[in-house]
């Protein structure tokens, strides 16, 4: 199994770049880094990470194809390769509905995303081909439409954390591929050795983000599209705040974040072994410093 974390979307170069020297020395096998296009082109972050570390392998994504055209996203992964080695992957996918309506592109006018992905994804990997480039390209999905495109990918990096779900997806996957592809979990996560109020709400606040850009049929399955509703209906007037918070229930929070004790950690590895996961990313606010880094080592170190 493969660990990472996924740095924050408001770090500065030299605090991405600090915290992944950190990473490289304390032996995590990936650093990802995710293009938010109101705040950072993450293809520069990439390249100053790879310019100090030697061993960590580094993952730009999710980007997605409704902001950068293939083009754009394979020759910034070959300049990447060319540059600093081989040890680049790449994660596609429809990307945040309301970051990309904040730089002008809203996803309501693609008909066809599942079409859309697919095809990027078969453009990028014949440049890849043509340029004599390796890169695996992974799948970042939730919904079953999205789910439903895994035999395309090297892999498939799922936005939850609950086993529950986890399982859920494995089986709808499994409707369309009897060929096992790689199975990660990128996931809102904290894990700590003693709670930090300030870093256990920011987690609320990131699993609550993820929550409310879930696709309706993955709520309807678990059946947490009522429980939810208030506080959709509220967010479509108002950015996310703490009045918002408040409606979504615990239960909610808990199926969209990692939240657990240095001690506790080895089980749920293990529950994610037995389902075949291989690659666990752990996101913000695990990576929002130094200290927070420490503390997931340290429970790694438990395994």
């Amino acid at each position: 199994m493969k660990f990472a974390v996924s740095l924050n979307s408001n770090d500065s170069i030299s605090d991405a770049v600090k915290k992944s020297i950190e990473l490289d020395r304390l032996g995590l096998d990936y650093v990802w880094v995710s293009d938010l296009p109101s705040q950072r082109y993450a293809p520069a972050v990439c390249a100053a990470i790879a310019k100090v570390t030697s061993k960590i392998r580094i993952g730009l994504g999710l980007i997605s194809p409704f902001l950068h055209t293939s083009q754009q996203i394979a020759s910034s992964l070959t300049t990447l390769i060319e540059s600093y080695g081989s040890r680049f992957d790449l994660c596609i996918g429809p990307g945040d509905r309301d970051e990309l309506y904040r730089v002008g592109v809203d996803l309501k006018n693609h008909k066809n995303i599942s079409q859309s992905l697919l095809n990027s994804r078969e453009e990028i990997s014949t440049l890849f081909q043509k340029r004599g480039i390796e890169s695996r390209i992974w799948l970042g999905a939730q919904g079953p439409k999205l789910l439903k495109l895994v035999s395309a990918f090297d892999g498939v990096l799922l936005n939850y954390s609950s086993i529950e779900m986890i399982e859920w997806s494995l089986n709808t996957m499994k409707e369309v591929i009897d060929i096992p592809r790689s199975i990660g979990i990128f996931s809102p996560s904290y894990v700590y050795k003693k709670i930090n109020p300030k870093i256990q709400k920011m987690l609320h606040y990131t699993a609550a983000t993820v929550a409310l850009g879930t696709s309706k049929t993955v709520l309807k399955e678990f059946l947490l599209d009522e429980g939810l509703e208030p506080a959709r209906i509220a967010h479509k007037s108002k950015s996310l705040d703490e009045s918002i918070l408040k409606l979504i229930p615990q239960n909610i929070i808990k199926k969209f974040s990692i939240f657990i004790s240095q001690d506790e950690l080895p089980n749920y590895i293990q529950e994610l072994k037995r389902l075949g996961v291989e690659h666990v990313a752990f996101s913000y606010p695990q990576g929002y410093s130094l200290e927070t880094i420490k503390e997931l080592s340290e429970g790694l170190s438990k395994l």
